[in-house]
């Protein structure tokens, strides 16, 4: 991932980003997207490497759950985790959990219940992160 983050700043892009929030099928197999929820460690490992690599800000994607990992104590760890020893600053929050098995990608983006509130919290746990609140807009003014 430290070479991607290169090759994307190269490229010049503003920022790169980790997407810990795709509830495909496929990414159970292969310990990416949605599944990254499950191991706050690993995710801040890659983007403590990735931020060694570049100089532009390295974000994450995430949701607010996976499966039966989805109470409020595991989001709060996972942030910290991600934020403390990742050096993550910025988190973009799909204010819903997935379901990694049972609902497919589209009905993940309709079916678990927003929880806007939840990324508000989280905004107040750590007021020194910037979050970035996503899913379930359809309107600007909503937002």
């Amino acid at each position: 991932m430290g070479i991607a983050a290169k090759i994307v700043e190269e490229w010049g892009y503003d920022e790169v980003n980790v997407n810990c929030g795709c509830p495909s099928a496929k990414v159970k197999d292969g310990c990416f997207g949605a599944t990254l929820m499950f191991d706050p460690p690993l995710v801040a490992k890659i983007t403590a490497e990735m931020r060694r690599q570049v100089n532009i800000p390295v974000t994450v994607k995430c949701r607010l759950g996976a499966d039966d990992k989805d109470k409020w104590e595991d989001i709060v760890e996972f942030i910290r985790c991600v934020s403390e020893e990742g050096g993550v600053t910025k988190f973009i929050i799909h204010a819903r959990k997935c379901f990694l098995s049972g609902l497919d990608p589209k009905q993940n983006r309709n079916i678990p219940p927003l929880k806007y509130d939840w990324v508000f919290n989280l905004k107040k746990e750590f007021p020194h992160l910037n979050f970035v609140i996503n899913g379930g807009f359809t309107k600007i003014e909503a937002i």
